[in-house]
């Protein structure tokens, strides 16, 4: 499709100094027009210097105004900020991922087919540094494989998990912001719009890499939080 949708691209980002300017850059690089997105980074709880980091890889900052908890908070503020600025959707990224250059434009593409809630695939960003990164990367290509796209061609919603998705404003708008409590938002988020009746759409040409643990004690904390939040 033409390119038509205003795209806000969201990052809440918490000591994440090391990683936050690879993803901007990435998202710099996109192949859709620059005129029509625009890169927020919302630092909460920072020992480090994350904001710096943001600003001088090209992106502004928001710093939030009320206590921050978790990510589904620092969502909620952005989104309180930036629904009234005209954004036509809404990205959310995570601080580590590096976003592929055609992400907006799949995006769009979706959008202006009709869907309200796009989910993008996901791949490892470190695939061949040990053998439980690899693992990661084959279980996103069969998740997106089997259940997402599967989901898809039966006519149902895809996974939303917390990185790589968009959200339309009617969507937000409907739901009065993003308002969610859990640790597990991405999870507390599609219950909402399955509550709704708002499909999410699975979008293979929309692609993030996430950079998957290397250490197994770190995977199973991750892991851990994951199902004690859904």
């Amino acid at each position: 499709a033409n390119p038509n949708m205003r795209f806000a691209c969201v990052i809440a980002a918490r000591n994440e100094e090391r990683v936050i300017g690879g993803l901007i850059e990435s998202l710099l690089r996109q192949t859709y027009p620059k005129a029509l997105f625009d890169i927020y980074v919302m630092p909460n709880n920072c020992t480090d210097h994350t904001a710096l980091a943001a600003i001088r890889a090209g992106a502004q900052v928001l710093r939030p105004e009320g206590e921050i908890r978790c990510k589904g908070d620092a969502l909620h503020e952005a989104v309180a900020w930036l629904l009234p600025q005209r954004y036509d959707a809404f990205c959310v990224f995570d601080a580590d991922n590096v976003a592929d250059e055609r992400f907006l434009a799949r995006m769009n593409d979706a959008f202006c087919a009709g869907a309200q809630v796009c989910k993008g695939a996901m791949r490892a960003k470190n695939p061949y540094d040990s053998w439980l990164s690899g693992c990661y990367g084959l279980y996103f290509t069969l998740f997106d494989t089997f259940f997402s796209r599967a989901r898809m061609s039966c006519g149902l919603s895809s996974k939303l998990v917390g990185t790589g998705f968009a959200v339309h404003r009617a969507v937000l708008e409907r739901f009065g912001g993003w308002n969610t409590s859990t640790i597990a938002e991405d999870a507390e988020f599609a219950a909402q719009c399955a509550a709704n009746g708002v499909r999410v759409c699975f979008v293979p040409g929309a692609l993030t890499y996430d950079e998957a643990p290397n250490d197994f004690a770190v995977s199973l904390r991750q892991r851990r939080r994951w199902c004690s939040g859904i």
